[in-house]
């Protein structure tokens, strides 16, 4: 596989501190990212993963894995987050997403976390 796309939800203590300390928390994300890299380079030997594009909110979380070899072939990268928790102003609940081009494949991931019922 030349990319992955992996998506996390929950990933924060769902309290008043957590929402507050989570909101930018960019050693969180780095772990998480360093997690799945190395999980990736230990099953495929011998392939380099770069992790070309994330978005995180709240426990809401989407990132983009690429063999090294093949970052060049990504363009037009974009990330985005929608909030639709609590009259849409609440993180607890929404999504995050990521869209690009793969050579002249146009691609769109997301990563919903939505109210039941």
């Amino acid at each position: 596989m030349d990319l992955f796309v992996v998506g996390l939800q929950e990933m924060v203590k769902l309290d008043v501190m957590g929402s507050l300390v989570c909101k930018k928390d960019e050693a969180r994300m780095l772990a998480w990212e360093q997690i799945f890299k190395h999980g990736l380079q230990k099953r495929i030997k011998g392939t380099t993963y770069k992790c070309m594009m994330r978005k995180v909110m709240f426990g809401c979380f989407i990132m983009l894995f690429v063999k090294e070899k093949h970052t060049g072939a990504i363009k037009n990268m974009h990330t985005s987050k929608i909030k639709t928790g609590v009259h849409g102003m609440a993180a607890n609940k929404g999504s995050t997403s990521i869209r690009f081009n793969y050579d002249d494949t146009s691609l769109f991931f997301l990563n919903c976390h939505l109210s039941s019922g």
